[in-house]
């Protein structure tokens, strides 16, 4: 599946995955949780569909599909 094709739980992970990517390349420091539990409203989706366009994503890339 592409990025247009995640579940919210999918892309709200992503943007996570994201986040802490950032902050530690950025700012050499991890998210606080406050930060991960507000990912979806720091990293807008515009960004994330950008970043990763032409990714090839599974269900088994999130925690959040598994069972």
């Amino acid at each position: 599946m592409t990025v247009s094709e995640l579940s919210s739980d999918q892309l709200f992970e992503l943007k996570q995955y994201y986040l802490t990517q950032h902050l530690l390349e950025v700012e050499g420091r991890s998210p606080s949780y406050g930060e991960l539990a507000d990912a979806d409203s720091i990293v807008d989706d515009a960004i994330i569909f950008e970043e990763y366009a032409g990714v090839v994503f599974s269900e088994d890339d999130f925690f959040c599909s598994a069972i």
